[in-house]
């Protein structure tokens, strides 16, 4: 078991939508990725899930909080501007079965500082990472 790190899926770009960024919802691909991601981890001790307030993050979720009747929980210090620091803060303080959705710049970076600090993230999908609790709450507190 583990924390389970996934990016939001397609959204398509920003200038094709017309509303505020963080209201861009997913394309069609982007939902088949977000069904995908919650057959990954079928079967998984998902317990939490965590997500950037983004409509896109959210929805990337959505199909994995209903297939395991869990609310998603909204965090700022996810979202598109989040920095590193306060992300792995958070990353510390979630238990095993946690999934914390962000966007693409923030998760890399937080897996950058991860493996950088020798923390085995492993991918499980084209929008999942898994890694574990000590290792997150090594790099954080380090």
């Amino acid at each position: 078991m583990g924390i389970y790190l996934v990016r939001e899926a397609d959204a398509g770009g920003r200038r094709a939508w017309p509303g505020p960024d963080r209201l861009r919802p997913l394309t069609g691909a982007g939902w088949q990725q977000a069904r995908e991601l919650a057959e990954r981890l079928d079967g998984m001790a998902v317990t939490r899930i965590v997500s950037s307030p983004w409509l896109r993050c959210q929805q990337t979720v959505l199909p994995l909080a209903e297939a395991h009747r869990l609310a998603i929980d909204s965090e700022v210090a996810l979202g598109q501007v989040a920095s590193v620091e306060r992300a792995l803060r958070l990353l510390a303080e979630a238990r095993d079965g946690t999934v914390l959705c962000t966007h693409p710049d923030l998760l890399f970076a937080v897996i950058e500082r991860l493996r950088c600090a020798g923390a085995r993230v492993r991918p499980l999908c084209g929008l999942a990472w898994s890694t574990r609790v000590p290792a997150v709450a090594e790099v954080a507190t380090g």
